[in-house]
């Protein structure tokens, strides 16, 4: 599943090509993760404006002069590409959009869990936001090692790694950056959070920040399928430290990174360096 990283790549150059296009037309080929019937859907989207291109934990949310906004969850294989001209909509293709420009920007979804959602953008905090509990943006300069102290401490009973992923905690990380950052910090995924010394709460604090930043640099980590707006795929798995390297030797002490499965999710770790 795209997490922060990724999402906000697919954000930015939403932001950098899309907004101020309009939408000259839309295609509902496929309207079984819609909230509202496709009908609806192209009165609120065509002949508007793309205002805004946001992003809230891992959705998108893409603005409308219309006063409605796009609630995008991409999940496990949803994807948006953007073409220069009428594009090539496969049958995976959910949404196409005819942009101004003569652009066209596509929704697909292979495994058709991801979604769009219509909302009045006035409601984003109230039916979005508010409903999902959302804590903190990591990389928000409010969020900082003080506050991540408090989220943690604040549930001393919760395993750390599920707890990183707990979107009420801390918004945006999933299995990807839980295990990357618990390695950084050297912090074992099954410790209990009440366990952590204020010390390695601010190792895992920096840890959080660095598998963030540094994925975002490289427009994500592409896994499985993602791909950015350009089709292209992001290039932090060679950065990777642990996911996904199950036998391979720890970067640090060279002892063999271990998978197991560990609260519903593959996670890997390095049994010798991180305690």
């Amino acid at each position: 599943m795209p997490e922060l990283p990724e999402v906000e790549t697919i954000r930015r150059q939403l932001q950098k090509e899309v907004v101020g296009a309009t939408i000259l037309g839309v295609d509902v080929r496929f309207s079984g993760r819609l909230n509202v019937r496709p009908a609806e859907f192209v009165r609120a989207a065509e002949g508007a404006k793309i205002v805004s291109a946001g992003r809230r934990a891992k959705l998108l949310l893409i603005g409308l002069s219309s006063g409605w906004t796009m609630v995008v969850h991409l999940k496990m294989t949803g994807r948006f590409l953007l073409s220069k001209g009428p594009g090539a909509p496969n049958k995976h293709t959910h949404l196409v959009f005819r942009l101004s420009g003569g652009r066209t920007l596509m929704f697909e979804d292979v495994r058709k869990f991801g979604y769009v959602k219509l909302v009045r953008t006035g409601e984003l905090e109230a039916k979005v936001f508010d409903k999902e509990g959302y804590g903190p943006e990591p990389l928000d300069p409010s969020f900082t090692a003080e506050r991540f102290a408090m989220c943690v401490g604040g549930r001393p009973n919760k395993k750390i790694k599920p707890l990183l992923m707990e979107q009420t905690c801390i918004a945006g990380i999933g299995n990807i950056y839980a295990d990357e950052s618990l390695w950084r910090a050297g912090i074992r995924p099954q410790r209990r959070a009440g366990s952590l010394t204020r010390a390695e709460l601010r190792k895992l604090y920096d840890g959080v920040q660095d598998s963030l930043r540094g994925s975002l640099a490289a427009r994500g980590t592409s896994a499985d399928t993602y791909v950015d707006l350009y089709g292209e795929r992001g290039t932090n798995v060679a950065k990777l430290k642990v996911y996904g390297r199950e036998g391979e030797p720890c970067p640090r002490c060279k002892g063999p990174i271990k998978k197991i499965f560990f609260a519903g999710r593959g996670t890997h770790f390095c049994p010798r360096c991180q305690r």
